[in-house]
């Protein structure tokens, strides 16, 4: 059962991370490099914070059935 990837960039300031951390912001939207838009947990981007916020660019990979596996950092702006 082979997954999906889909690679995309953010560039999100500290001052949207603390809504993330509030709880304020709970999805970010962001769009593929094929054009597709995806709706992702803030949740899961947590773990790529910076003091200067979350900038780079990232590997979103899902299952067949496009759920949740893992996003992976490939390069820090």
């Amino acid at each position: 059962m082979s997954g999906h990837r889909y690679r995309f960039n953010i560039s999100m300031s500290k001052e949207m991370l603390l809504d993330v951390y509030k709880g304020a912001i709970q999805r970010v939207r962001v769009r593929t490099y094929e054009g597709l838009v995806l709706d992702l947990d803030a949740n899961h981007l947590k773990n790529f914070t910076t003091k200067d916020g979350i900038h780079g660019e990232f590997e979103l990979v899902t299952t067949a059935d496009n759920q949740f596996v893992k996003i992976i950092q490939l390069r820090k702006f």
